[in-house]
């Protein structure tokens, strides 16, 4: 009998030293790489809303329609929005009046943006290429988003915090 206890004791233990390992690269893997940012503001309405919390994998790598939060340095505060230009990129925005709407270009090629709350019926047109180490960046929520559009207004790389994977209200979950 002293044997099996001996053995159960020891099986608990290790079970234990399991566990404590587990939380403990849990704990660091989310405090490393996860963060949440509460969504204030509707200019990416349609895909993330206003009082939403945004749940954002910390990374530098960014590529063509994430959705990612970045540091605004002149406002001193962080900003939810869509890439649509990376480095070196061309994107137009012009308008078509055969659809009477604005539409979106990069390097020539119209994108197709399934994602934006309504069609651009007001809206600027640009031409800029995208500056090394800046992001170009548009709203969700065309007409109603402070974004790349209105000017020589970028993301830089650097103040990048993450890309948003998840949003929640609640117990209401949703991938992105």
């Amino acid at each position: 009998m002293e044997k099996n206890t001996k053995k159960t004791l020891r099986n608990i233990l290790i079970f234990l030293l399991i566990c404590l390992i587990v939380m403990g690269a849990a704990f660091y893997f989310s405090r490393t790489y996860l963060v949440v940012f509460p969504v204030a503001g509707d200019s990416m309405e349609g895909t993330i809303h206003n009082g939403e919390y945004a749940l954002v994998f910390r990374t530098e790598k960014v590529d063509y329609g994430d959705i990612i939060v970045f540091l605004w340095e002149e406002e001193n505060k962080h900003l939810i929005k869509r890439v649509i230009g990376l480095p070196g990129d061309k994107i137009e925005i012009s308008y078509s009046n055969e659809d009477e709407v604005y539409y979106v270009y990069r390097n020539g090629e119209k994108l197709e943006e399934d994602y934006i709350l309504e069609p651009m019926k007001y809206y600027s047109t640009i031409s800029v290429e995208v500056p090394e180490g800046k992001i170009f960046f548009l709203g969700d929520n065309r007409m109603n988003s402070l974004d790349s559009h209105v000017g020589n207004f970028y993301a830089d790389i650097k103040n990048v915090e993450g890309v948003v994977f998840m949003k929640y209200k609640g117990w209401k979950i949703k991938f992105l």
